[in-house]
């Protein structure tokens, strides 16, 4: 796995890439909010596998990716972070490619994919974000007025690899690298966090209008989506689960038993289980 920096919409960037050829689409992953591009690591080696070419993005200002500056960073009419994947991929030479995010991620990677159709061979969405409205209150207290500076606090390894926990199902699962990471990255892009989620979710959950008009251009994808849902997630409920039909009608949806939010780090075989024969279904769809 390398690791690399490219400059997309002026923002200097990391990309971590395993190359494994060119046998199918190549794979954009795009890691949720507060996330970095290694929530991905158990995944991404297994991918190449099949002869793909893997990228897990840094977005800005999480990881070791540049902040921005003031971004509209979902509004429909100059949404930024479908406007920043579309710029990576055409750094690092992707026409097309399947996208796959989580959480925030999968918001985003569902904005890319309604945005630019024709670059999206297929969505991958893990517990994405937007689905439903309501969001747990720690998250939602994040739009509250001032906790920006909040943010801005120091926490302690503990507090770091209590967070992560969240995620999980089984917090022994949780790898040392990981943990790791969640204090390094986690800590620092805070206020990032606390930026990009109050831009997207009020005290009410996530903002009405800005869900409505995205979801309105749901049908301009119409291509391949599988969706994937830890049964157990404690941050964005199963039940979003359900809604998912409402907006992608043809969606395979599948559940995945003992498992939290971090659905590719807590269970990663059954997430290629069901990715990969998803990948080559789509591909053999489009040769067809």
């Amino acid at each position: 796995m390398q690791a690399r920096t490219i400059t997309a919409l002026g923002l200097r960037a990391r990309v971590l890439e395993v190359d494994g050829g060119d046998h199918g689409d190549p794979i954009v992953l795009i890691h949720g909010v507060g996330g970095w591009a290694e929530t991905w690591r158990a995944v991404m080696r297994p991918l190449a596998a099949t002869g793909r070419r893997v990228l897990a993005l840094d977005l800005p200002g999480f990881g070791e990716s540049e902040r921005p500056g003031r971004v509209r960073y979902f509004d429909p009419k100059d949404a930024f972070y479908p406007s920043f994947v579309l710029a990576a991929m055409d750094e690092l030479g992707v026409r097309s490619a399947h996208v796959i995010g989580q959480s925030m991620g999968g918001a985003v990677a569902f904005m890319t994919g309604v945005s630019a159709p024709a670059r999206t061979r297929s969505l991958v969405l893990v517990a994405p974000g937007g689905v439903g409205r309501d969001v747990p209150l720690f998250l939602r207290l994040c739009a509250l007025p001032g906790f920006g500076l909040i943010a801005r606090l120091p926490r302690s390894r503990d507090a770091a690899r209590d967070v992560l926990a969240t995620c999980f199902h089984d917090p022994d699962l949780m790898t040392p690298e990981l943990i790791e990471e969640a204090f390094r990255y986690g800590n620092a892009s805070f206020p990032e966090f606390v930026r990009a989620l109050g831009h997207g979710v009020g005290l009410r959950g996530v903002r009405p209008a800005l869900r409505g008009a995205w979801i309105a251009r749901a049908s301009r994808h119409t291509g391949p989506v599988l969706v994937l849902w830890g049964r157990e997630d404690r941050v964005l409920p199963v039940r979003h689960a359900g809604a998912v039909r409402e907006v992608f009608p043809h969606a395979e949806v599948r559940l995945v038993e003992r498992c939290g939010h971090l659905l590719m780090a807590e269970r990663p075989d059954e997430f290629l289980a069901a990715t990969l024969p998803f990948l080559a279904r789509a591909e053999e769809a489009v040769a067809a």
